[in-house]
This record gives structure tokens, sequence and C-alpha cells, in this order.
């Protein structure tokens, strides 16, 4: 149990008493990552002035009886983030604005987030980025920030799941 002090006067303090573990509406689901690029993708994005998407997914398993929720994949969707970034190295924070907590009753086990990064496609019509993602439990990723690298395609270098 957590002891969570609410007020106090001279006489008593009015304590809230709650379990040590957060409930699935309290999970937080914010977090910070970084972007680092090789030297030619830098200089690749720079010299078209090609920018940074990312795109984060929030999902869980199904219950047994909430099969029906889930996806094609069946999985249950928890809500998406995408934004566009200038195509610079530097730290994202996933605010997790999209994430629908009503449909959380439907998971059973973790709740997971898939992060993916990729060329905004502002300069031409095919992504040009081979980056790092995340595909883990949400707990894995908040309290301190994971690092994802991106290089051009044409570079070949090996990406990795993290964290």
């Amino acid at each position: 149990m957590i002891a969570k002090i609410l007020s106090c006067t001279a006489a008593f303090c009015t304590v809230l008493l709650t379990s040590s573990l957060p409930s699935r509406a309290e999970t937080p689901v914010a977090f910070d990552f970084n972007i680092t690029l090789s030297p030619k993708a830098a200089k690749a994005l720079a010299a078209t002035k090609e920018g940074i998407t990312f795109s984060a997914s929030y999902y869980g398993d199904p219950k047994k009886g909430a099969e029906k929720h889930a996806n094609e994949v069946g999985q249950i969707d928890l809500g998406q983030e995408r934004t566009d970034l200038p195509g610079k190295p530097g730290k994202v924070h996933v605010s997790g604005g999209d994430f629908d907590a009503k449909r959380l009753k439907w998971i059973d086990g973790p709740l997971y987030v898939n992060v993916n990064v990729f060329s905004s496609r502002k300069s031409g019509p095919d992504n040009i980025l081979s980056c790092d993602f995340i595909d883990t439990d949400v707990k894995n990723v908040t309290g301190q920030p994971t690092t994802l690298h991106c290089s051009l395609i044409e570079e070949n270098v090996q990406t990795e799941v993290k964290p």
C-alpha cells in the first residue's frame, strides 16, 4: 500500500491509501527518445531539406471475450501519434495524446508501444532512412530516453529493436 497525505491539521492528517501498483488508467504512456543520424544521413537530410517523421502506436493483447475488438493482426489498437520533425538529430517527446484509455478494459497483459522513424518524403516519394525502432512494453521506455539511430538505407546499417 502507498500512503498519500491529503491534508494535515494540528490534530491529524487525512491519508489516502492506494495499492502499490497504478491502475491501467494511471499507466504513463508519454515518453522521450533521441534520434541520432549517421554523417551521410545528416548531410542528405540537410541538402534536400527533408524531414523526419515518427509514428508511435499503442497496443495490447485482447482479453478472452474481447477478441471482436481486435484488429486484423489480433491486437487491440489503443491509439497512434504521428509527428513530422525537422531533419536533424534531437530529443523527441511522445505525448500519448491519442491514447484511448477506454479500450484498456479489453487488454490482457502488458501495454505495448511501437515506434517507427522514417523520412517525411518532402523531397521525394520514397523513404531514405533506415532507423532503429521501439517495440516493447511501455514501462520499458518511460523514465529515461531511448536512443534510435538512423542512417541512409543505402548505407546498409543493421537496425535494432530498442530498448
